[in-house]
């Protein structure tokens, strides 16, 4: 008989919120971003805000997709 081949894939994000005052704090755990009308920013995690950002204190964000790979 043929061996039990067990492969898990998982996937993440990091966003990345660079502030008006240069500084860069990441969020490993963020699920997704969101902006609203006025341009304030809140991360998700999940379906609760895990963080926020007034429209005057942020200035760019970069999401990174992360994969694992595990198994064989």
């Amino acid at each position: 008989m043929g061996e039990d081949v067990r492969v898990t894939e998982t996937s993440a994000q990091s966003v990345t919120v660079r502030l008006a005052s240069g500084q860069d704090l990441a969020y490993p755990w963020a699920t997704s971003v969101r902006v609203d009308r006025r341009g304030d920013l809140r991360v998700m995690r999940g379906l609760r805000q895990g963080a926020f950002h007034p429209c005057a204190e942020w200035a760019s964000y970069t999401v990174t997709n992360l994969h694992a790979e595990r198994g064989r």
